[in-house]
């Protein structure tokens, strides 16, 4: 595993200046965050700003490994779903240029979708989408990870993506080796998931991660051990499935309210505490 983080971070900058920090502070892998390729996909030229983030990223030894799709739900947006597919291919035009190898995207969802119906549409919505966009990664030479999702509703039926099997089902789904999942170990906790059986059950097929802690009252983004998940069973599941890519720290409420000035030691700290996570054979 890889220790990585990713630039939202530092969301109030530029994404050229948050990768700049994150390299000062040692940071060798990020994932780039939803709102970063957005900065740049505005800009009058976005194709040459992203070749030249490239480039900086070389200069400066750090790797843009992972990247934030957009965020919309295809079940509930019909009207402007188009608009949110383009700005999907879109950004995975520009993850190409970057050299990204997985491009994370949730899943749609209707919750409390208690009629079975209603639960197959949004399955097959959910297998449209992942379809299309898997055609343009492919041709892109790069790869789609879907993202657990949770839910906190009293009855009726969950909603799609907040188990394993959901995730699964899309992925056995689709073009081969082209979709994995990307486990975030928040979302599974709000969701009260076993973690190391969720991820021991993905096996093969978690490509990506989103690593936060979090109370289980909200997604609160935090280091981990300020919440209460259980980090050895994360830590386990994930050396049982010989998972070796990024162990990548999604945390905005560790951080943003930090001032900036110091925010850089604390990130210092981040790195450490998940480097010792990952290599300490007592952990």
């Amino acid at each position: 595993m890889k220790p990585s983080i990713w630039t939202d971070a530092f969301v109030e900058l530029q994404p050229e200046e948050a990768v700049k920090r994150m390299a000062k502070v040692g940071w060798k892998y990020i994932e780039l965050a939803d709102k970063h390729w957005r900065d740049i996909d505005k800009r009058q030229n976005p194709e040459q700003d992203f070749a030249k983030l490239k480039k900086q990223c070389e200069v400066l030894r750090i790797e843009i490994l992972q990247m934030h799709g957009p965020m919309f739900n295809p079940c509930e947006e019909e009207e402007q779903l188009q608009g949110h597919i383009a700005t999907a291919k879109r950004a995975l035009k520009w993850a190409s240029i970057l050299e990204v190898q997985w491009v994370v995207f949730h899943p749609g969802c209707v919750p409390m979708a208690e009629d079975e119906q209603v639960a197959e549409q949004v399955r097959q919505k959910n297998l449209l989408l992942f379809h299309e966009l898997v055609a343009d990664a492919q041709r892109l030479n790069i790869r789609i990870a879907v993202e657990n999702i949770f839910d906190n509703e009293k009855q009726g039926r969950r909603t799609f993506g907040a188990i394993p099997p959901d995730l699964l089902w899309l992925v056995q789904n689709t073009a081969p080796g082209m979709l994995g999942v990307c486990w975030d170990t928040g979302h599974g906790n709000i969701q009260k998931l076993d973690q190391y059986r969720a991820i021991t059950t993905l096996g093969k097929h978690l490509v990506a991660t989103h690593i936060a802690d979090n109370d289980t009252s909200k997604d609160q983004h935090l280091l981990p051990f300020e919440g209460n998940i259980d980090w050895k069973a994360v830590i386990s599941g994930l050396r049982d499935i010989r998972y070796d890519g990024l162990f990548n720290l999604e945390i905005g409420g560790a951080v943003h309210k930090v001032p900036i000035g110091i925010r850089e030691s604390k990130l210092r700290y981040a790195l450490e505490l998940i480097t010792f996570m990952i290599e300490s054979e007592s952990f």
